[in-house]
């Protein structure tokens, strides 16, 4: 059974480099440093949100959790376990991660009940395409259509219900509602503050915007230029930032 006070998902001192270019311009270049000793615990129950502006390194974090990175340093762990995201093929339907663009991030070539089937039939899961879709607020007429013939909103809940279909226990959201207009982000994220609850999620809500975060996650992190600057309760830093940084996104909101 998993102990909601001790963290699903650990990871200390994660630093990210960028491989030192080769050629005639680059040969006395150094690898540039793009992450400095990241520290990150994600708890069941709990959405934590990552924000910064863009450049920061938020993206970058989520990679490197699920092994879309490559030159790295740090210690990784999946409840209590020692995990190589490079080698990370056990974990693949513990830890989901949804891509902000919805529209790539979906096959053109196949409709959304066929997309949804194809994940549940082969982690022969007991749920349905039908079960997932009234998961995420969406309705039967919709397994016939392709990507390009639906919005931005209902490509990303496809993109939800099936990171849902493998049944994880953290979801990895990487500015999922920034193209979106305000009142679908809006609804999306009721719909991710339910999942939470209902599916006992931990979630790593990635956002450059403040506003977004400020009113559904319990803990912020904020990042600035590779590095955390500040981190602690969502209304404590919303309502008192100590980092100039922070109290610079907060003023712009």
């Amino acid at each position: 059974m998993i102990n909601q006070n001790k963290p699903i998902l650990t990871v200390q001192g994660l630093s990210v480099f960028f491989p030192k270019k080769q050629g005639l311009f680059y040969k006395n270049r150094s690898p540039g440093q793009v992450l400095f000793d990241i520290n990150l615990d994600l708890f069941i129950g709990r959405i934590t949100a990552l924000v910064g502006e863009s450049g920061s390194g938020k993206t970058t974090i989520g990679n490197a959790l699920v092994g879309l990175v490559d030159h790295f340093s740090g210690e990784f762990q999946f409840d209590g376990t020692l995990y190589n995201p490079l080698k990370m093929s056990h974990l693949r339907s513990e830890i989901q991660f949804i891509f902000q663009d919805s529209l790539s991030a979906l096959n053109p070539r196949m409709t959304t009940g066929q997309t949804l089937n194809e994940v549940l039939l082969l982690h022969h899961s007991s749920e349905t395409v039908g079960s997932l879709l009234e998961q995420v607020d969406l309705y039967g007429e919709i397994t016939g259509k392709y990507p390009h013939e639906i919005s931005g909103g209902q490509r990303q809940r496809v993109n939800i219900a099936r990171a849902l279909a493998v049944n994880p226990q953290v979801l990895i959201c990487d500015e999922i509602v920034s193209a979106l207009d305000l009142s679908i982000q809006a609804k999306i994220l009721n719909l991710i503050t339910s999942l939470v609850r209902e599916r006992n999620l931990a979630i790593l809500f990635i956002s450059h915007d403040l506003n977004v975060v400020k009113a559904f996650a319990e803990s912020i992190i904020v990042l600035s230029k590779g590095k955390i600057v500040e981190r602690g309760d969502a209304q404590k830093i919303m309502n008192s930032p100590q980092h100039h940084y922070t109290q610079s996104l907060i003023s712009a909101m």
